[in-house]
């Protein structure tokens, strides 16, 4: 059994699709080791496995590979918490929901790592927050903003500006948890702790816009 799957992981890896998830993972890894600047296409496909032709038939830039990491980071967070947008469900929940889920990947290890290398890197390297924030923030906010202009369309909630009022959303989640785990001044934090303030941030975002 374990044969036959590795040799279907080996036949995925061949596929275009599959090699490019290799490099992507590899590097992940290699940008986490090195960081941006030091992180040389050699070494991804040397992490990779692959040649460097094939990274760059791929990719065509350092840029572009590191763009595509946060794309893929984003469509983790985005394709399931963003599910909760669903007609007729209910808002304080729905939102609830993209709280929970929104700071479950944020805090997670893998990506508080990668979120130091971005602000570590990213003044020599403005390219890099540019990169970043047009993947992963700014569709976050683009996302939130969509639900929320149609929640103030239907008088459910009040704002002038759904896409300021989203990222008062985010911003109200990313607070003193969020702090000390980019400190590594906490551990990891519980399920209990996620859903304690999800819970405070919905609370008081939705206090802010009630309608009249």
């Amino acid at each position: 059994m374990a044969k036959a799957e590795a040799t279907l992981k080996d036949a995925n890896a061949e596929t275009p699709s599959g090699k490019r998830l290799l490099i992507v993972e590899a590097a992940a890894r290699v940008f986490l080791d090195f960081g941006y600047g030091a992180a040389s296409m050699d070494a991804i496909a040397a992490e990779a496995g692959v040649s460097k032709q094939t990274v760059y038939s791929h990719f065509g830039a350092k840029e572009a590979l590191f763009e595509a990491i946060i794309e893929d980071k984003c469509n983790e967070l985005l394709a399931p918490v963003f599910e909760a947008f669903r007609p007729g469900h209910d808002h304080a929940k729905a939102l609830d929901e993209v709280a929970r889920r929104f700071l479950s990947v944020i805090l997670a290890p893998p990506n508080t790592a990668l979120f130091r290398v971005i602000v570590a890197e990213s003044v020599r390297f403005p390219e890099l927050a540019n990169a970043f924030y047009r993947a992963g923030p700014q569709i976050a906010v683009d996302n939130l903003a969509g639900y929320l202009k149609e929640l103030d369309g239907a008088g459910v909630i009040a704002t002038n500006d759904p896409v300021a009022s989203a990222r008062q959303f985010f911003a109200l989640l990313r607070g003193d948890l969020y702090m000390r785990r980019l400190l590594d001044l906490a551990p990891e934090p519980t399920a209990a702790e996620v859903a304690a303030v999800a819970d405070e941030a919905v609370t008081g975002f939705l206090a802010i816009h009630a309608p009249g």
